[in-house]
């Protein structure tokens, strides 16, 4: 989910605070720093000093707690995360802001406004520990977190209390006490990628940051559902396709859901586009190779965000990272030979979709730390809207190129593809419509379409994955439960269906 924490957090301020027109020209720039021997990036030890000064502001004052367990509560970019710019300014207690009391630790003012400016996405994660530790159970009379960061040195991740190091930990061990994590947020941006740091400060929070995506704003919700639903969560419609067309690829079920034809509409029954309808993503499922493709980082050995380790599983993400960040396109192409993208983002923790099996040890005597042994898959439901599949305009099959997403630099790329259409379709008394089931007795027309994808830098690639208008929507019956059809590759297994909009 990290990158190696120098490239991740100079392209953050190359590409957000100053301007990210010459990739190659920053690129060669950052590749000769990191060559210079006994070099600490300095947004590398603010995010480190960030975490001295808050363990020492968490441990002197209670009110801070409570006021770092409420904002995180709020789930602001739908995650645990406390993002600083946003908070920094809200009062605390007795008039004095969060801002206010990290000045009384920090050497002075300056040290602190020069933090801010070289962490401009600066964030306090509340982690959800398998100790039970998380932003709801926290008691904030009573348990004093202390802080770490998301920088690995050599492999190693240090906990700071009072200011000082108390304990440090290998990558493959997760903390079993309270911990704050410092770390950068992944789905706020600058509105302005050519911004200063000047410019920054006398902006407004609203004026200066935007979401990725609306995905990511805390003030919108998503419901869960399995692959295998009940008849009440499904559209009478749909089960109404499972029974006439069956199984039988001689009879497609989206035939009888978006163009109302049956199997005795034959070749020449006519059916019109039913617009009630969407295409959502209804569950998908990560396997374990792709826990280990999205944990997997190369890097610089000494400072780093997640270390790789091929025989047991990297947890660092697990407790220090909050959500992943899912981006998937989708290619749709039309007849006018350009592919139309649709780009989704959903948030997911790793526990959402990961299993992770622990041994437990002591350290320091009284502490625990987690080792995981093995992960499995855990089956989830993003619920993200897509279009209706309208056969007459759009391509036979879509295309899903799926990520997990964490810089926010990105690059465009036009490519190509061969795209398959149903040509039976025609104006009839009641308007255009689709003439006959399947391809009717009309040859399926083909062309090569040309589209634009819009790439982040570092993504992890969960693969590429095509559904077609041909594909079953409902798969099996088990009494009052309906299996749905999916597709896969060896990172990521999909269900889309047809929903009913209205």
């Amino acid at each position: 989910m990290k990158r190696n924490l120098f490239f991740y957090l100079y392209f953050c301020v190359l590409f957000g605070l100053i301007s990210c027109h010459d990739d190659s020209k920053h690129e060669s720039i950052i590749k000769k720093e990191i060559q210079k021997e006994n070099v600490v990036p300095p947004m590398v030890s603010n995010m480190v000093r960030f975490s001295e000064i808050l363990s020492i502001a968490v441990k002197e004052n209670s009110d801070l707690r409570s006021f770092l367990k409420i904002e995180a509560l709020k789930m602001m970019d739908n995650d645990y995360d406390i993002f600083y710019p946003h908070s920094k300014n809200e009062i605390v207690s007795n008039g004095k802001s969060f801002r206010d009391i990290l000045t009384e630790y920090a050497k002075n003012e300056e040290e602190l406004t020069g933090i801010e400016e070289s962490l401009p996405l600066l964030t306090i994660y509340v982690p959800e520990l398998p100790s039970g530790f998380n932003a709801g159970t926290w008691d904030t009379k009573n348990e004093i977190p202390c802080v770490a960061s998301t920088v690995l040195e050599n492999d190693s991740t240090d906990f700071y209390s009072d200011g000082k190091i108390l304990v440090s930990i290998k990558s493959n061990e997760i903390p079993g006490w309270p911990t704050l994590v410092v770390k950068n947020n992944e789905r706020i941006r600058l509105k302005n990628k050519n911004i200063t740091a000047s410019s920054l400060r006398s902006s407004s929070y609203n004026d200066a940051y935007e979401f990725i995506d609306k995905a990511f704003n805390g003030q919108t919700t998503s419901s869960l559902r399995a692959a295998t639903l009940p008849a009440s969560q499904l559209s009478p419609l749909l089960i109404s396709a499972y029974n006439e067309m069956g199984l039988d690829n001689n009879y497609w079920q989206r035939d009888y859901i978006y163009y109302g034809l049956t199997k005795q509409s034959g070749s020449t029954g006519t059916g019109y586009i039913n617009r009630r309808f969407s295409e959502r993503i209804v569950s998908i499922k990560f396997s374990p190779d792709a826990y280990y493709k999205m944990s997997d980082q190369a890097g610089d050995p000494a400072y780093r965000f997640i270390s790789t380790n091929n025989s047991t599983p990297d947890c660092n993400l697990f407790w220090t990272d909050g959500k992943f960040e899912i981006k998937i396109d989708i290619i749709i192409n039309n007849l006018s030979g350009i592919g139309t993208t649709i780009t989704k983002y959903f948030s997911v923790s790793p526990q959402d979709v990961f299993d992770i099996q622990y041994t437990t040890s002591r350290i320091m005597g009284i502490r625990y730390l987690y080792c995981p042994t093995g992960v499995t898959s855990k089956e989830y439901n993003p619920n993200v809207d897509l279009a209706t599949w309208d056969l007459e305009s759009n391509s036979f099959g879509w295309k899903f190129i799926i990520s997990e997403t964490d810089d926010q630099t990105t690059e465009t790329q036009t490519q190509t593809m061969n795209v398959e259409y149903a040509t039976n379709f025609g104006m009839t008394a009641n308007g255009l419509g689709k003439i006959g089931l399947n391809f009717g007795t009309s040859a399926k027309s083909t062309q090569t379409n040309t589209y634009t994808l819009v790439t982040t830098k570092g993504a992890d690639d969960l693969g590429t994955i095509e559904c077609y208008f041909s594909d079953p929507v409902i798969k099996s019956v088990s009494g009052n439960n309906y299996t749905l059809f999916s597709r896969g590759n060896p990172y990521v297994e999909m269900s889309i269906i047809p929903v009913q909009l209205y």
